[in-house]
């Protein structure tokens, strides 16, 4: 028992509660939806507040009478006003719904986590309805992308196997990139756009050839702010994930791939509208569906926004385990500062590139497409390329490390000797289902996996367990994750014992 403070209040007045994880992470997840739509308001006031170039103005750009272009590249370069106007109402029922979290019934708990996904999702969800037009202009082509994606999604959730990461934390990523990552770009770009050309085109009306400059500084500045800005919407979906599941933070491989998964997303919505935009323009850029498909969602997949998305995720996750505000501040800068700065460079650098080269080839023939268009583009991605790849593989390598140490410290009721063998090296587990799927059938075989994963789970719990901040919570999840194995080697889970 403590003495109460010599001044005579209370000693519950002076020494407040300590957060649990849980509720730190309710606490940031608002204050990141906050920052967000912070930005949006500010973009709006910007807008409203913006120089007039030409009389009779509407209040925002987005109020503008759109020209008569094709529906796809109408919707690509502008929001609508009734997003607008969905957004905003999203906004307002966001604020009305935090003010339940100050109630008792809704402090803590199973409640307080429902009620703050809740809010989010409204408050975020209806920039969704951007990239939700684009895949629904275009089935087709939406359809020709999951393959590709579906596969980059399996890699990624191979190569985390030590604690494995959750398909359906790689599923939010992924539909964070596609959806709110690309919605909260083009919304703000849509504000933005205007707003930079009242602003340096000044009160009067340009002339032809103010009116030219004012276009290619508009077109560098889209290209500009668009990368920066999807990069700042995919950080924010990356923290969202390692607050969450932080149980499964172990270092920067985390973030790479929660981070790639994010990237990857935003290159699918992004592939189903370039693939529309070609077919509908081809006539005058000379570029076909086709090819935008083959240079994003073939030999140019896993790059661009997926590259980016990794060094982006791996600068987050390194930060995410530094004890310093200053050490997580930079890293997670230089995390960011690679990533946009690699985005922006290949848009702008890869066309320069091709302006050279085109006086040596037969620009649209065979061997443009199929080489020299991709190599340019991924010529400036390369630095970018390899750096993720080391830094993927060393990931791996500590990952294994760490298996190889941590599994046999496990050993007990739920992990025996005889299976440490088996969890500690990826191609045993393999052949150990694979085994099981010819011996026993499938339904064995899954039962397998899923006692691996949860016996991995286990053993990275007690090898991470140490650096939880909340020791009642890491108690309970070990008991779950242990509860888990032993659930699933009882009778009921029929998994057939496999030896070397």
């Amino acid at each position: 028992m403590t003495d109460a403070p010599a001044t005579g209040e209370p000693a519950s007045a002076t020494v407040s509660r300590p957060l649990s994880d849980d509720e730190v992470a309710r606490a940031r997840t608002i204050l990141i939806a906050r920052v967000l739509i912070g930005a949006y308001l500010a973009y709006v006031l910007l807008d409203l507040f913006r120089p007039r170039t030409v009389p009779n103005e509407p209040t925002l750009t987005i109020f503008w009478p759109q020209p008569p272009l094709p529906g796809m590249l109408g919707r690509m370069l502008s929001m609508s006003p009734a997003v607008f106007w969905t957004v905003l109402a999203g906004i307002v029922a966001g604020v009305v719904l935090q003010f339940p979290a100050t109630t008792a019934r809704f402090a803590e708990g199973r409640r307080a986590t429902v009620l703050t996904w809740v809010t989010l999702a409204v408050m975020l969800g209806p920039f969704a309805l951007i990239p939700l037009t684009v895949i629904g202009s275009s089935p087709l082509a939406a359809l020709a992308c999951v393959p590709g994606s579906a596969f980059v999604l399996w890699l990624l959730y191979l190569f985390h196997w030590f604690p494995r990461l959750p398909i359906r934390m790689l599923l939010a990523a992924f539909g964070w990139g596609a959806l709110i990552m690309f919605g909260l770009g083009r919304a703000y770009n849509s504000l933005a756009v205007g707003t930079i050309i009242g602003f340096t085109t000044g009160t009067q009306a340009p002339g032809l050839g103010g009116l030219t400059g004012a276009l290619y500084r508009m077109l560098s500045f889209f290209v500009l702010h668009m990368k920066i800005v999807s990069q700042l919407a995919a950080a924010a979906g990356v923290i969202l994930l390692l607050l969450w599941y932080r149980h499964r933070v172990t270092d920067a491989m985390t973030g790479l791939v929660l981070g790639a998964a994010v990237g990857l997303g935003y290159a699918f919505t992004e592939s189903v509208g370039f693939i529309q935009l070609a077919d509908l323009l081809g006539g005058i850029t000379g570029v076909t569906g086709g090819f935008e498909y083959w240079i994003r969602q073939s030999i140019g997949l896993v790059g661009g926004p997926v590259t980016f998305g990794a060094l982006l995720g791996a600068g987050l996750g390194l930060a995410a385990q530094a004890r310093r505000r200053g050490q997580r501040v930079l890293i997670a800068g230089a995390g960011l500062l690679a990533a946009a700065g690699g985005a922006v460079g290949t848009e702008l650098l890869s066309p320069w590139l091709f302006k050279l080269a085109a006086p040596h080839i037969e620009v649209g023939g065979p061997a443009d497409t199929l080489l020299v268009s991709p190599f340019l583009w991924l010529l400036v991605q390369l630095p970018f390329i390899v750096l993720a790849l080391m830094l993927l593989r060393n990931g791996a390598c500590a990952r294994a490390a760490a298996a190889r140490a941590a599994v046999p410290e496990a050993v007990g009721e739920a992990i025996t000797e005889r299976e440490v063998p088996f969890l500690v090296d990826p191609a045993l587990r393999l052949w150990a289902v694979a085994s099981t799927w010819r011996r026993h059938g499938g339904h064995a075989a899954l039962a397998l996996s899923r006692l691996q994963s949860a016996q991995l789970d286990l053993a990275a719990w007690r090898w991470w367990q140490g650096a939880r901040s909340d020791p009642n919570q890491a108690q309970k999840e070990g008991e779950k994750l242990h509860a888990r194995v032993i659930l699933l080697k009882s009778p009921s889970g029929a998994v057939p014992e496999t030896t070397p």
